[in-house]
C-alpha cells in the first residue's frame, strides 16, 4: 500500500496510511481528542473551584488504536471495572496541528501536544444511528422545511417560518448502552445561522412540540454558535466545512455541561433535563433547533450516532519522530451495562 501512493523508502506519510487504513479496515479511524480542565492553585497548591484552563474537546484526530487488552474485568474496592491497555498510533505533532481545532493560534493557544492522562475517546460499537440516507421519518417542528438527501446527508431546506425546528422521529429503539452522541452539521445561505439548541427524547409517546414531550428531553444549548458554510467539495469526514458535534450522553452531563469547539474556538454547552427524561427509557426523536436564517437556506445533518465509546488515557510517549508518534495508553474504567440497568 506504501508503495502504491509513492511513498518514498525510509519514510511515512502517516496522515495518509491511516486514511487509508481507515477506509479499509476498522483499525484505524477517527477519535476524539479531550482534556479536562484544569483549575486554579491557592498559596498552598491546592486546587479550588476557579477554572483557569477550559476542557479541550476536539473530534477528528486520524488514529491507530492497537489494544493490547481491551476489557479486563476486575472487581474494586468501589465494585465492578473494567480496564485496558492499547497502543496508540497518530501523525506527529506538526500535522495534528494542521487538523481543525487542533492549530496552535493566538485564539487556540492552548494546545501545545499531547501530554500525559490527555484521553483519546474511541468508538466501541455504535448502538443506534438515525438515517439520512433517506426523508422517512424527518418532520417539520416550528420551521417550515422541506427534506431531501443524496444518500449520505439529509438537507432541510427553510420555507416561510424559517426559524425553528425540524426533527427526526421513529418507533422507540433501545439507546441505552449509548454514552456519547455525536453528528455533523453545516449550512449555506446566510452566514448567521447559529444552532440554538439540540435535544433527544427518550420515553415520549408526543412529538416534540406537543403535549408532555418536553418533559422527556435533554437539551444541549450552545452559545451563539454559527453553523460553517463553506460548500468545499470534499465529503470527507474530516471535511472542514462541517461541524462535528461530539457531546456525552450519559448521567452527570447536566450538571457539569459539555464543549463543542469551532475553528478553535470553544463554544460552552450547557445542558438541561425534563423532569421524566431518563437514559434507560427507548430513544424516539432527536431534534435541531436554528436561527438567524431566511427562506431558501438549507441545513444538512450526517452521521448522528448515539455510540458506546472506550477512552484511552496516554500513560507514556513510547515513540516520537519525524513521521509519527506512538502513545501507551490505559482504560482505567468501564460501565458494565448489566449492572448499570439494574441500578
Amino acid at each position: 500500500m506504501l508503495s502504491a501512493q509513492g511513498i518514498k523508502p525510509g519514510s511515512i506519510n502517516m496522515g495518509r496510511v491511516l486514511r487509508q487504513l481507515r477506509h479499509r479496515s476498522g483499525q484505524s479511524r477517527l477519535v476524539t481528542f479531550h482534556r479536562v480542565p484544569i483549575f486554579g492553585k491557592d498559596d498552598y497548591g491546592v486546587e479550588g473551584g476557579t477554572v483557569v484552563a477550559q476542557e479541550l474537546l476536539f473530534p477528528g484526530l486520524p488514529a491507530l488504536i492497537r489494544p493490547a487488552v481491551t476489557a479486563d474485568y476486575r472487581m474494586e474496592q468501589a465494585g465492578a471495572n473494567i480496564i485496558g491497555v492499547s497502543r496508540v498510533y497518530t501523525p506527529n505533532i506538526q500535522t495534528i496541528k494542521g487538523f481543525p481545532n487542533f492549530e496552535q493560534t493566538t485564539s487556540n493557544p492552548d494546545f501545545n501536544e499531547i501530554e500525559g492522562w490527555d484521553r483519546f475517546i474511541d468508538r466501541q460499537r455504535n448502538i443506534f444511528q438515525a438515517p439520512t440516507s433517506g426523508t422517512t421519518g424527518w418532520t417539520s417542528g416550528t420551521a417550515d422545511t422541506t427534506f431531501t438527501t443524496d444518500g449520505q446527508q439529509i438537507t432541510a431546506t427553510l420555507g416561510t417560518d424559517y426559524d425553528g425546528t425540524f426533527y427526526y422521529t421513529t418507533s422507540a429503539t433501545n439507546t441505552f448502552e449509548s454514552d456519547r452522541l455525536t453528528f455533523q452539521i453545516k449550512a449555506s445561505g446566510a452566514s448567521t445561522i447559529k444552532l440554538t439548541n439540540f435535544k433527544t427524547y427518550n420515553g415520549n409517546s408526543d412529538r416534540p412540540g406537543t403535549g408532555s414531550a418536553a418533559d422527556y428531553a435533554i437539551t444541549y444549548t450552545p452559545a451563539a454558535l454559527s453553523l460553517p458554510t463553506g460548500s468545499n467539495p470534499d465529503d470527507s469526514d474530516t471535511d472542514s466545512d462541517w461541524l462535528t458535534v461530539d457531546v456525552p450522553w450519559v448521567s452527570g452531563t447536566v450538571a457539569s455541561g459539555t464543549s463543542i469547539y469551532k475553528d478553535g474556538a470553544r463554544y460552552e454547552v450547557t445542558v438541561a433535563s425534563g423532569d421524566d427524561f431518563g437514559y434507560t427509557k427507548n430513544f424516539r426523536d432527536i431534534e435541531f433547533e436554528v436561527s438567524g436564517t431566511e427562506s431558501g437556506d438549507t441545513v444538512m445533518v450526517r452521521g448522528i450516532r448515539f455510540y458506546k465509546s472506550i477512552s484511552w488515557h496516554v500513560h507514556s510517549l513510547k515513540e516520537l519522530n519525524d513521521e509519527f508518534m506512538t502513545f501507551n495508553c490505559v482504560r482505567t474504567r468501564g460501565a458494565r451495562d448489566s449492572r448499570r440497568r439494574a441500578y
